[in-house]
């Protein structure tokens, strides 16, 4: 098992020319095909427009997305041109509120799919539109690069940050590739409760799903020293050197999540190293 199709949503070409490299680098690694889909987006709100004005508003807006897409379209198909791995380019043409809907219905048939880290300089609401479609509507694991991209030795030491949550279980799953072909994994916790049903042996349940697939995990167990739990994680993967982040997305509600942080929101914020996440 492989990641054979891949999947990039290209909104910015300066925020995700870092994610169409990575792409690139996973598909020549497993003789895969890059999907790109080039989002341009009709900004329109209908429910404001002036009376009688609406049909021209719409006309107007609508060729500004579709202008941007084939942009995004031309420049993407110049990129790719001296890649040597399979790719196809389209545009895709969606209104301001359906941005998540449209992504997702286009990205749905992809093993992964790949964006770049939504926080930072240049980034807008977009790029987590983009990020949140690909978890919520498609149950397909989303790879996030960060600005400085991939390590050019690619996934060869992976963190999994385990909570035994049903998110940090499908993304476990869901990377199983990267994870057998990884030299070192590792299954960090933080703190794991003391009321869990694992508590005698924390770690064990997942380690035992793995060796059962050929992967040899560490499990290390590390106490919440820091504010967060993503400033713990943030160090471990720090000092040792890890390429690669796996852990579940969302644990609580969305609305949470926006009103209050989490552990999702800060490890997208601050990662250094890409972070593969899954719903």
């Amino acid at each position: 098992m492989t990641y054979k199709t891949i999947c990039s949503v290209i909104s910015d070409q300066d925020v995700d020319a870092v994610a169409l490299d990575a792409a690139i680098s996973l598909a020549a690694a497993n003789d895969g095909h890059i999907d790109i889909l080039c989002l341009g987006v009709d900004p329109v709100r209908y429910d404001l427009s002036p009376l009688g004005s609406t049909a021209a508003l719409t006309l107007s807006m609508a060729g500004e997305a579709h202008k941007r897409a084939a942009e995004l379209e031309a420049w993407a198909k110049e990129y790719m041109r001296a890649s040597n791995v399979a790719y196809s380019v389209r545009p895709l043409v969606a209104l301001s509120g359906g941005v998540e809907a449209a992504v997702a219905r286009e990205a749905r048939y992809s093993d992964v799919l790949i964006a770049a880290q939504p926080y930072g300089e240049g980034t807008t609401q977009l790029q987590v539109s983009i990020l949140e479609a690909a978890l919520f509507g498609t149950g397909v694991p989303v790879l996030v690069i960060p600005a400085k991209g991939l390590s050019a030795d690619g996934f060869r030491r992976v963190m999994v940050a385990w909570n035994e949550s049903d998110e940090a279980l499908s993304a476990v799953r869901k990377t199983i590739p990267l994870l057998q072909a990884a030299e070192a994994v590792s299954i960090v916790m933080v703190d794991p409760p003391v009321q869990s049903h694992e508590r005698s042996d924390p770690g064990g349940a997942i380690s035992q799903l793995l060796s059962r697939h050929g992967i040899h995990a560490d499990v290390v167990v590390l106490s919440q020293t820091m504010p967060r739990v993503s400033d713990v994680l943030n160090r471990f993967a720090r000092e040792n050197a890890e390429d690669l982040i796996v852990m579940g997305a969302y644990g609580h509600s969305r609305f949470r999540e926006a009103l209050m942080g989490g552990a999702t929101r800060d490890m997208l914020e601050e990662a250094g190293q890409p972070v593969l996440m899954a719903h």
